[in-house]
């Protein structure tokens, strides 16, 4: 039960205190409720011990690399390895400082209108899959997050600038994010993108193409070759069932009301079509578990969509449409959290949670 209260307190004590920064009128109150909302979900993040897929590894890397062994990693990642180790610093500091940037950006990505809910949803659907586990890529996923603004505004070379930064954590993220710039900004029709949403999914279970495609991957990228033997080529565990019926149902009434979204929201098409490639890309994923990863490159997208989606009611239907979105992703957060033990499936272990005062 300590560690459902602790994920509990953490998705809605930031939320609340999120909630009270987005009232406030006063800007000492704005400053204090947003410090609370960033505080609470950082803290439990940074003094996490033994929890997330990669734990146990980054903190192998960290002493390999503090050693002098090379280790083919991205050059942010290895800069920041060595000025923790410079400094005789314990190893959680890597965690610290990898927790507190991508919540930096990733709160920079937020709205202000609607900011509570995109804290929610930022915790629910993003927090213990990227903030846990994933720390290079979650942070790579925030700083692409944040220079959205700068598509909008039609400044590439601002967008390749922190792209270049993204690319220092994680070199993947950012280079399919760059990828996608010229698509992203169009204006697709609606039925359009839920034809592609569905054509894919008929194209993923009935043909090989994911295979066919991890193997162009390996050509490209060899390091990556060794996922074709390995289990990451099965069918996604934890990532089917409720749980997918859930997020495509929301994406898909997202996208319905595409229109009225943009009506208010000058980066619309650049939200709307990113989340069509999340959509797209978990699909891929229950057909093989490597494409959790490409998943995730777009997984913001979803937080801020919804956002949108929302802010589109009036008042009185925005209440229900929350309620009936936080309660889906709720039972999803929950759901995560009951599967993340070492019985269930020791690739994403979040449970129980426990911190660096339990460590040997």
């Amino acid at each position: 039960m300590f560690t459902y209260a602790i994920y509990n307190f953490i998705l809605f004590g930031s939320t609340w205190a999120a909630y009270l920064y987005e009232k406030s009128e006063s800007r000492n109150g704005q400053i204090v409720f947003y410090s609370v909302a960033f505080l609470i979900p950082f803290f439990f993040l940074a003094i996490r011990y033994d929890i997330g897929t990669d734990y146990q590894n980054y903190v192998d890397y960290f002493y390999r690399i503090s050693s002098g062994e090379i280790i083919p990693k991205e050059p942010g990642y290895l800069f920041v390895n060595y000025i923790i180790s410079y400094f005789d610093l314990d190893v959680q500091w890597l965690f610290v400082f990898f927790g507190f940037f991508t919540f930096l950006f990733a709160y920079k990505a937020l709205p202000k209108e609607g900011f509570a809910m995109g804290v929610f949803l930022f915790i629910a659907i993003f927090y213990l899959y990227e903030g846990f586990s994933a720390i290079r890529q979650g942070l790579s996923i925030a700083i692409m997050a944040y220079a959205i603004r700068y598509i909008v505004e039609k400044n590439f070379k601002m967008y390749l600038f922190w792209a270049v930064i993204a690319m220092l954590f994680h070199l993947i993220t950012a280079v399919l994010l760059l990828v996608v710039y010229p698509f992203i900004n169009k204006n697709i029709n609606r039925f359009v993108l839920i034809f592609l949403i569905i054509s894919f999914f008929i194209l993923i279970k009935f043909t090989g193409i994911t295979t066919s495609m991890m193997n162009v991957v390996a050509m490209l990228f060899p390091k990556y070759a060794w996922y074709i033997n390995s289990k990451f080529m099965e069918p996604a565990a934890i990532s089917s069932g409720l749980g997918v019926m859930i997020k495509v149902s929301i994406a898909l009434s997202v996208i319905f009301f595409k229109e009225k979204i943009k009506e208010k929201y000058s980066n619309a098409d650049i939200v709307i079509n990113l989340y069509v490639l999340y959509i797209i890309s978990l699909i891929f994923h229950l057909k093989l578990s490597i494409f959790g990863r490409v998943e995730e490159v777009f997984i913001f997208a979803s937080v801020l969509a919804v956002v949108y989606f929302i802010n589109t009611f009036e008042k009185g239907s925005r209440v229900f449409v929350i309620f009936l979105i936080g309660l889906l992703q709720y039972i999803i957060f929950m759901k995560y959290i009951a599967s993340g033990t070492l019985a269930v499936d020791n690739d994403i272990y979040v449970n129980p949670y426990q911190t660096i005062l339990e460590r040997p």
